[in-house]
């Protein structure tokens, strides 16, 4: 017999995680409390024909552009390289939208995946310091303020939009390296993107109240 000790609820079947909160169950002995049962579920295996579709046109793509670049200009490739690049960007995203889970968790690997291309677009034209510039730092940091709204305003679920502002927040550190290296050449939105990130950093250690944090050690197995 399986038990969640969350929702209270015991199951009857194989299941290792809670259908209702999807928090790890116990096996328990016997009890008089409610059991619920049910019945295997069998899914209807999807079709993967439009997935390999996708991704062997785009991958087509990339390599026909890469090819004609290369007969009329060699080495010195120029505009399939953009092509390419928006190809597998395609790709990405698809796999992004495609795999289920939270969307705040899709709209951070979306951003991320977008910075990535933005500055693969800069290195293939030859100018790359706006993406680092701009384009990362502003995603980063307006990507962190949308999810520490999304936990203000719904402190219930705070748990399923932690992991996602915990993976932003660091990559959000990054501006502020390169920013040292002297990488970049506009230094402003870096420093507030890395002020930001640290900011938030500490507040995810230090502000939580000791029942968030034993909620958290619960939740993400720590």
């Amino acid at each position: 017999m399986k038990y969640c000790k969350s929702c209270h609820v015991h199951y009857d079947t194989s299941l290792d995680h809670c259908m209702l909160c999807n928090g790890e169950l116990e096996t328990v002995e016997n009890s008089t409390e409610s059991t619920y049962k049910f019945t295997q579920v069998k899914k209807r295996p999807a079709s993967r024909f439009f997935y390999r579709f996708f991704f062997f046109i785009n991958v087509v793509s990339a390599l026909i552009c890469l090819y004609l670049d290369y007969i009329a200009n060699g080495w010195n490739l120029t505009w399939s390289l953009v092509v390419a690049i928006t190809n597998f960007y395609a790709i990405v995203m698809f796999v992004i939208l495609v795999v289920p889970t939270i969307w705040t968790s899709k709209l951070t690997k979306s951003i991320i995946a977008s910075v990535l291309a933005a500055f693969l677009f800069g290195l293939a034209i030859k100018d790359y310091f706006w993406a680092i510039d701009y384009v990362f730092p502003i995603a980063v940091a307006t990507n962190i303020f949308l999810i520490t709204l999304l936990i203000i305003t719904n402190k219930k679920r705070w748990y399923d939009y932690f992991s996602s502002l915990f993976v932003i927040t660091v990559i959000g550190l990054v501006p502020g390296l390169l920013n040292l290296l002297n990488v970049t050449h506009q230094g402003i939105p870096s420093f507030i993107c890395f002020s930001y990130a640290l900011f938030t950093l500490l507040g995810i250690f230090f502000l939580p109240s000791k029942s968030s944090r034993e909620e958290f050690k619960r939740r993400f197995h720590v």
